[in-house]
């Protein structure tokens, strides 16, 4: 009996343990807050609302219907992945990547002209948009690096300095620009620029947007985990992270491994915006407001703690969500309430880590007060 105490105590204190249970904590209180709102809205298709939200493609009664919006769940799930570790790996190095949007946006202007305009090979587009994701960040990383510029304000500024460099540059040129839209063409079946689906479509009623990317997230999600895990480079770049000068001191480069994690961080953002427009599903729309993305991978990343492997997790419950929530407007819902509902469990996502702080720090309080008992006991 004792070892079985012994046992749940140690895995309850493990830093693993307390990621997944905040995060879920967080994730019920997000849910609850949005049953309120639907609640506060509607009272008698309150109930109806919430399980549309959490059913997403179990709400069809047709198996094709739900494994075709199954997959593009799934697929949708895809660049916020790629966004969340873009985030992340910043994170690990001590920086706050608040520029993901500026750097998806930028990438995206590649993939136009790439993938639209020239209809070049869609994994040619694709290193496209990560060198041009990658070149972007460095901007921000240099101003840290060399003139110890704070990397969120650099980060906002070339957000928007990207979202109107875009917007001008694509509306100028009618060849790759739908006027009576107001997007810019997608990059369509039959396209070099596509990402191909490997067969995987079949898997999913045929739906189109379900292919390569999903695979390809995955590996990089691996890859990334074990830069931090087993390599010289991800070790020096948490070590970084968690304290520069004295990184600096033992020999580790400070400017290079800065410089190295906004360029793979950027990267990882263009990889977003290539899995989400070379599948063809979207493509940059004229808008006053930046990508809502790398805001959304933000959340992600907080959610799954900050841990590559939990990001998969974080971000599929998020585009769950999304997913769901868009289909309660067919109970009399405005389509603005699921925004608002998906929104406050992002919102509360950020609360991961400060929940993660409350119990160390309850933790540590009992542990004085057992320190103390066992002195007194001695006496």
């Amino acid at each position: 009996m004792n070892k079985i105490k012994s046992f749940f105590s140690s895995f309850f204190k493990k830093d693993e343990t307390k990621t997944v249970v905040t995060s879920l904590w967080c994730a019920l209180l997000g849910l609850v807050l949005g049953f309120v709102i639907l609640l506060c809205i509607n009272t008698k298709e309150a109930a109806d609302g919430m399980a549309t939200i959490l059913g997403n493609f179990f709400v069809f009664q047709n198996a094709d219907d739900r494994w075709n919006y199954f997959g593009q769940t799934l697929a949708k799930t895809a660049p916020l992945i790629a966004m969340s570790v873009s985030v992340l790996v910043c994170y690990k190095a001590g920086l706050f990547n608040l520029g993901a949007s500026g750097q998806y946006s930028i990438a995206v202007l590649v993939i136009t002209f790439m993938g639209v305009a020239a209809n070049w090979p869609w994994w040619l587009v694709m290193i496209g948009a990560m060198v041009a994701g990658a070149l972007w960040s460095m901007i921000s990383g240099v101003l840290k690096a060399f003139f110890n510029v704070n990397e969120v304000i650099s980060g906002i500024m070339l957000n928007w300095i990207a979202l109107y460099l875009v917007n001008g540059i694509l509306t100028a040129n009618s060849a790759i620009w739908d006027s009576s839209h107001s997007e810019a063409y997608k990059i369509t079946d039959g396209s070099n620029a596509l990402i191909p689906s490997v067969g995987l479509d079949r898997l999913f009623a045929g739906n189109s947007i379900v292919g390569l990317g999903m695979i390809l997230i995955l590996v990089v999600t691996i890859v990334i985990f074990v830069l931090f895990k087993k390599t010289t480079i991800g070790y020096e770049l948490k070590a970084t992270g968690f304290n520069p000068d004295a990184a600096d001191y033992a020999g580790m480069n400070k400017v290079k491994n800065i410089l190295v994690a906004t360029a793979i961080s950027g990267a990882l953002a263009g990889l977003a915006a290539s899995l989400q427009v070379q599948n063809g599903f979207t493509s940059w729309r004229l808008s006053s407001t930046i990508p809502s993305i790398g805001f959304q991978g933000i959340s992600a990343a907080f959610l799954g703690g900050l841990h590559p492997i939990g990001v998969l997790f974080s971000s599929y419950f998020i585009e769950h969500i999304s997913e769901g929530g868009s289909m309660i407007t067919d109970l009399g819902f405005a389509p603005e309430v699921a925004g608002i509902i998906t929104s406050a469990i992002i919102y509360l996502a950020g609360f991961v880590a400060f929940l993660k702080e409350m119990i160390r720090k309850s933790e540590v309080k009992d542990e004085l007060r057992r320190l103390s008992r066992d002195k007194a006991v001695k006496k």
